[in-house]
């Protein structure tokens, strides 16, 4: 019974701590790049989690992203916090440094990944929690994808959206390739698929001749290059279908 009080006031410290840390950011940074600064909070907790092997870290890292994620949507994104003032959507550099630092993580949650198994329980939420915990890459990286592709879609002019989705379909391929995950690929796959359908269902008939033009050659281009990569690399993607 000791033993059990003291390992949860030792979780009431740990989760006291790093709300104190949180709260510090919100207040002390504009309200922009709050999420940068929760970024790099949740990189520390990762790291702490890896070199201490303390699964709290793990936790507070996962709620952390989660937390920023809908910070970036609701403000970054779409201006709907209540002390931002007009429908401000953020600057590149702010949501891509966050994305940045979040994608970095990933060199930790690999390293964490099946190292905390958290004991199935009772209940959807639980079951949901246990999968999130044993496998974090997935949070670390959907997050960062999810901003970065709606930051694309509201920055940039109608023209070059899709050329930007399909850049970025291939860098998330080649980073799919790099680190052998197959959710990591069809991401990038379904990106591109999606470039394709936007050009055939709205760019085709409501862009510009040049910027029709240059979608359809960087769209192609993309293409042409990820059938290479698979045509090359067809042994190595078939191990980890």
């Amino acid at each position: 019974m000791t033993r059990d009080r003291r390992l949860k006031s030792d979780t009431l410290m740990a989760y006291l701590g790093t709300a104190t840390i949180v709260a510090l950011c919100y207040f002390q940074f504009s309200l922009e790049w709050v999420v940068t600064a929760w970024a790099a909070v949740v990189f520390a907790l990762l790291a702490a989690a890896l070199y201490l092997d303390r699964p709290i870290f793990l936790h507070q890292g996962l709620l952390l992203t989660a937390g920023l994620f809908a910070r970036g949507m609701a403000h970054n994104l779409f201006g709907g916090s209540y002390f931002g003032a007009g429908d401000w959507r953020g600057r590149y550099f702010v949501l891509s440094s966050a994305a940045a630092l979040l994608l970095a993580s990933l060199f930790f949650a690999f390293r964490l990944r099946d190292r905390f198994k958290t004991a199935l329980s009772s209940g959807r939420f639980a079951s949901l929690w246990a999968a999130i915990v044993r496998r974090p890459e997935q949070m670390l990286f959907f997050v960062p994808i999810i901003l970065l592709t709606c930051m694309l879609y509201l920055k940039m002019r109608a023209g070059m959206v899709t050329v930007s989705w399909g850049i970025e379909g291939v860098l998330i391929v080649l980073f799919a390739l790099a680190v052998n995950e197959r959710s990591f690929r069809l991401t990038g796959l379904s990106l591109l698929l999606l470039c394709v359908a936007k050009v055939v269902v709205l760019d085709v008939w409501g862009l510009q001749p040049r910027d029709r033009y240059i979608t359809f050659i960087i769209v192609g281009a993309a293409l042409v290059f990820v059938s290479f990569l698979y045509s090359r690399y067809r042994e190595t993607i078939r191990q980890f279908l």
